[in-house]
């Protein structure tokens, strides 16, 4: 359920009931592209080009609807009910961010909150004005990879043994800022499959990234990538958001907290998580 501290008179109540019975009827097969409502609003939702596991699958910019992520499956369902026309395109994160801001793209996932983003974006909020983590698509973890050997520590509070190199992340990402406040030198590179490349060739000393999109890249080549380690604890763990941009919020705001209350409604619901456990299973 939607987090307590959200104010649900922002919406009112003939639309709240109208989505409880949306969601009481049955929804569409799962390999299928999201549906269309006539004379219904359009949200246009971009995502990042690289897998990750198991909330996007599939490199590029292609969308396989057979099979194509527990986080385009959660949002289609929000489509079904708020009867939102949902359309998806994939770019490269940075990309995907200048298009929320430019008006291109009117959501965003997975986004975790820096408060620089919400002077192109908009967070789910509770009442009291903080990012409303009841609201969010899912809690994720940072973790700092390495090289077998590698001198590289983390205790949890702090990271030794560089020997002056420093920790790649990717472009765009909040661990970037997470790793300055912990005062290491950060090198930012541009796709996370060209860290890895720069991990086990010795141009960084350790790589701080989302532990799915990392750990897939891994199991792609093992020949190459296999013997790189995690280090434990994770770096971070974060709730991630579908941010909507500026505008889209400002043109109807309670059609926006319809689609916020509809994301925690799905992510709760047993029909999600057996889906959850499905590809959990690989099926």
């Amino acid at each position: 359920m939607a987090s307590a501290g959200h104010d649900r008179r922002a919406v009112p109540s003939a639309i709240v009931a109208a989505m409880a019975l949306s969601w009481s009827v049955a929804l569409p097969a799962a390999a299928e592209p999201p549906r269309v409502f006539p004379d219904r609003p359009a949200l246009r939702v971009v995502y990042e080009t690289t897998p990750n596991p198991p909330r996007h699958l599939g490199e590029g910019t292609a969308i396989d609807w057979n099979r194509p992520g527990l986080t385009l499956e959660l949002l289609k369902r929000v489509g079904e009910l708020t009867r939102v026309n949902l359309s998806f395109r994939r770019v490269p994160w940075k990309r995907g961010l200048l298009m929320l801001e430019t008006g291109e793209a009117d959501g965003i996932f997975h986004a975790s909150y820096l408060p620089e983003r919400e002077t192109i974006g908009v967070y789910p909020k509770t009442a009291d004005g903080r990012p409303d983590e009841g609201r969010a698509l899912f809690v994720q973890s940072y973790a700092l990879f390495v090289v077998p050997g590698s001198s590289v520590s983390w205790d949890g509070r702090t990271i030794g043994g560089l020997g002056g190199r420093p920790v790649g992340a990717s472009a765009g990402y909040s661990v970037v800022g997470d790793l300055e406040r912990l005062g290491v030198p950060v090198e930012v590179g541009r796709l996370p499959s060209l860290n890895l490349y720069k991990l086990v060739e010795g141009r960084i000393a350790a790589y701080a990234e989302l532990e799915n999109m990392a750990e897939a890249l891994i199991r792609r080549d093992p020949t190459r990538f296999g013997s790189i380690v995690k280090l434990s604890p994770p770096l971070v763990s974060k709730p991630y958001h579908l941010m909507l941009s500026v505008g889209y919020v400002q043109r109807d705001r309670a059609l926006a907290e319809m689609i916020w209350d509809g994301i925690a409604e799905v992510r709760d619901s047993d029909e999600f998580r057996r889906l959850g456990e499905r590809y959990a299973g690989g099926s």
